[in-house]
């Protein structure tokens, strides 16, 4: 089988459906797929990972650039082009898309190109896309549905994202849920202390502090400005807290004001983007995961990715009640489902968790058997292998 895996984020770019991107390519290339990976430049720094890969990666120019990224359709229309090409000349037997914009570009196509496809979708774009209010995302829902109606499978990374399927009326049996995968990397490596023991000492953490870290863009939609708006009523029981935001975005200006207007400037620290095989350290350095994400500018957690990387390394997390999050977070087994929406709820779920160590422990313990059960690469890797193999051959 050859398969061009057809992405709009891919390292060096950093955040979940670059990381996703990267595994799935890995992945299906040491399952003995002939695969393409068809993935954005971002000016000449990819060498070094595209190396790592055991097949061929192509760059394709501009549609990295955060100018050419801003401007409605442009790099659709760069990649179509490119896209195109690479379907005539090398002929696959499927096309994987990866990411809205993807999606949108793979609609474009099919109007001049035929071509078999499987089509990946979080969620998100089907928000922003199908029931929100901007007029150039509004516009992108009819390439996507075009796609989703000529592709032969959709993959939902979460039974909440299937019903965002159902709802624009993709047919049911033409989805499948696959749930993303942890790496070996997370779930079986060891802490290395000295490591943790620098990063503390980076950041300004005491041994006697309690801690508590969110990995992921800096948005509303992640909870992070919630997060810091629960901290004083934290603190005024547990003064000895500490809150880490790891990650960038356009927000992170406007919640660090808000971190000192709060007086939370000791408290909250801001560390910028981590590379993924940093992430460990991060996760290993504090005691409790927390991303009370909600509803935000029509998008939505699809499932998310950074709950089940924190399980992993033994962390309870505090999780929104909203969208695909509550299948990442099985609520008083692995972590607190709190109302994402309500400040005080935050901070009781917090609280609670820094009153009772002996719980924060069972919820982590139990993280890590829910993850090894559930979320493991190779059960992600094999389940997409094998509905690749079976599309092919239908």
């Amino acid at each position: 089988m050859k398969l061009l895996l057809y992405t709009h984020e891919f390292p060096p770019f950093l955040g979940g459906l670059a990381t996703i991107s990267h595994k799935l390519t890995k992945g299906f290339s040491d399952s003995k797929i002939e695969i393409i990976a068809l993935v954005p430049s971002y000016g000449g720094n990819e060498k070094g990972f595209d190396k790592k890969l055991d097949c061929k990666v192509c760059r394709i120019p501009l549609i990295g650039n955060k100018i050419i990224r801003a401007i409605p359709f442009l790099q659709q229309l760069i990649g179509m082009f490119y896209l195109g090409y690479s379907v005539k000349k090398l002929k696959p037997d499927l096309v994987l898309f990866i990411t809205e914009e993807a999606e949108v570009t793979g609609g474009l196509l099919s109007y001049f190109i035929k071509f078999n496809s499987v089509v990946r979708v979080a969620g998100s774009g089907i928000m922003t896309c199908f029931h929100g209010n901007n007029f150039f995302k509004k516009l992108q829902k009819y390439p996507m549905k075009r796609l989703y109606n000529k592709c032969k499978k959709v993959i939902a990374i979460s039974n909440y994202t299937k019903s965002l399927l159902i709802d624009i009326d993709v047919p049911e049996k033409k989805i499948e849920v696959i749930y993303n995968g942890i790496s070996d990397h997370l779930l079986n490596n060891e802490t290395n202390f000295e490591k943790v023991s620098q990063l503390k000492k980076e950041l300004g953490i005491l041994e006697n502090e309690k801690v508590f870290i969110t990995i992921a863009r800096i948005l509303p939609r992640k909870g992070q400005d919630f997060v810091i708006r629960a901290l004083p009523k934290v603190v005024k029981q547990f003064p000895n807290v500490k809150y880490i935001v790891v990650g960038e975005g356009r927000y992170k200006e406007k919640f660090e004001e808000l971190s000192k207007e709060l007086g939370l400037e000791n408290i909250v620290s801001f560390t910028g983007g981590v590379s993924h095989n940093d992430i460990i350290h991060y996760l290993d350095m504090c005691d409790i995961f927390i991303m009370p994400n909600r509803l935000w500018n029509n998008k939505v957690e699809g499932f998310g990715n950074s709950f089940i990387e924190a399980s992993s390394r033994g962390l309870p997390v505090i999780a929104g009640n909203d969208s695909g999050a509550v299948e990442a977070v099985s609520n008083g087994q692995t972590g607190l489902v709190v109302d994402s929406e309500n400040i005080d709820s935050i901070a009781e779920g917090m609280i609670k968790l820094l009153r009772d160590s002996s719980v924060a422990k069972s919820l982590g313990d139990n993280g890590v058997k829910f993850v090894k059960e559930n979320f493991t690469d190779d059960l992600m890797i094999s389940n997409y292998v094998s509905l690749l193999k079976e599309t092919v051959n239908q």
